[in-house]
């Protein structure tokens, strides 16, 4: 499985090799043996790259990493996958549907085709490695069609659950009549 990271506003992906220490990495192909040591302070580390011992300082908050290195600062942002394939899936307009964000198993179907839902509301639970996900209507609409039966399986990017806007109620009853105008 590889790793997406943003650095100075270009996206890399990091393959782990090997998990024993040195660790192998293959950063856009090329392979590359790292070892990352503690130093005496907080944030303080010592890279070890391809033989060469380099002082590196890191502050991190969250999945953002601020790397000092070689007398330069540099912003690095872990991507994460999940959160990426649920941007792509965005809805253009009318109809939406909520395609899979990785292949998995459906665990449990929550909505019914026709029902209404808010904002926030469960759709579905799948899993993939071991790792429960909840599929979320990502604002109020009507379940218009459910592709998955619990239990099926499923690659990245097949269609889960297709969404319709609600239809709005056109009367407004606090408002002026028909042929009544406001002052």
């Amino acid at each position: 499985m590889g790793y997406d990271f943003a650095l100075d506003d270009e996206t890399f992906t990091v393959h782990p090799i090997h998990d024993r220490s040195p660790a192998t990495l293959s950063i856009e192909g090329q392979a590359f043996q790292a070892t990352l040591s503690s130093g005496l302070g907080i944030g303080e580390y010592f890279l070890e790259i391809a033989g060469r011992r380099e002082h590196v300082f890191v502050a991190s908050r969250g999945d953002l990493h601020f790397i000092h290195w070689r007398g330069r600062a540099h912003r690095v942002e872990a991507i994460n996958a999940l959160d990426r394939a649920r941007r792509a899936a965005k809805p253009t307009g009318g109809a939406e549907i909520l395609r899979a964000p990785m292949p998995g198993t459906v665990i449990e179907v929550a909505a019914l085709a026709g029902q209404a839902v808010e904002a926030g509301a469960l759709l579905l639970t799948i899993e993939s490695m071991k790792l429960e996900t909840a599929i979320t209507a990502p604002h109020a609409a009507r379940v218009a069609e459910i592709y998955v039966p619990a239990g099926a399986q499923f690659d990245q990017g097949t269609p889960l659950v297709r969404l319709e806007a609600q239809e709005e109620d056109s009367t407004d009853p606090t408002g002026p009549s028909k042929g009544e105008e406001s002052s």
